[in-house]
């Protein structure tokens, strides 16, 4: 990823809700003063470290740590996300080394990993939602366009667009 790409992808991730032209106080509350878009800023710059390697990666590390102690929540370096991420309340997250598409959104106490230690990692397709205690557990894909339901389990691929919801899992729209 080169740097203008990267700017590309957080300018997009800032402002993509909104409609017009922002003034600077604007700008400068969604930068600054709300925890989610503070967080992601902190993410989408670690993962751009990690990618770049060397001593960026020691740079990512750090910045990997800063965001578990100022919000809570365990967003792997070696995550690969795709434009659009949006965490929606920074708290309780683990986001493992997972791989997502575009328009990824992340509610708060979620869970993203693998069922044992050296396990495969969840694959996420494009506009996927995981909303608040959904928990998704080893190596398994989910489709473009789904929405999981809060306090869902996910232990096998979901392979079609939907919403899903409940443990044990089933489509429920």
């Amino acid at each position: 990823m080169t740097y203008g790409e990267y700017k590309e992808i957080l300018n997009y991730e800032l402002y993509r809700h909104f409609t017009g032209k922002l003034t600077l106080l604007q700008k400068i509350r969604i930068r600054y003063f709300q925890p989610n878009t503070n967080c992601m800023l902190m993410a989408r710059k670690m993962w751009y470290y990690y990618q770049r390697g060397g001593v960026f990666t020691i740079l990512s590390k750090i910045l990997y740590l800063r965001i578990i102690r100022r919000y809570g929540c365990v967003l792997f370096p070696s995550a690969k996300i795709g434009r659009g991420f949006h965490i929606t309340h920074p708290t309780g997250i683990v986001l493992g080394n997972c791989r997502a598409g575009t328009d990824f959104m992340i509610y708060q106490n979620c869970s993203v990993g693998g069922k044992r230690p050296g396990d495969d990692w969840p694959e996420f397709g494009n506009n996927v939602h995981l909303c608040t205690g959904s928990v998704v557990l080893g190596h398994i894909k989910i489709a473009d366009d789904v929405v999981i339901g809060a306090q869902s389990l996910v232990v096998k691929d979901i392979t079609e667009s939907g919403i899903y919801g409940g443990n044990p899992l089933k489509r429920l729209g």
